[in-house]
């Protein structure tokens, strides 16, 4: 089992920025996925900043992945 889970978190393929594939639920369910996969290891995890173009869009999609792993925003 894995120590540690680190997730290369990209938002550029949000519906408003060039990807146009998830919405920013998606972006959530993905930060509860993550948490959810660091609980069952007994171990942590963390996220680096990728891509995201779109600033209109951008800090909304942070904001509800954070959320998904329940880290106060």
């Amino acid at each position: 089992s894995a120590d540690i889970i680190g997730v290369s978190a990209g938002f550029d393929n949000h519906i408003n920025d060039w990807g146009g594939l998830l919405s920013t639920q998606d972006y959530q369910d993905m930060g509860r996925l993550v948490r959810e996969a660091g609980v069952k290891n007994n171990g942590g995890c963390f996220a680096i900043l990728e891509g995201g173009y779109n600033h209109g869009v951008l800090g909304k999609n942070v904001k509800a992945f954070i959320e998904g792993m329940d880290v106060p925003a």
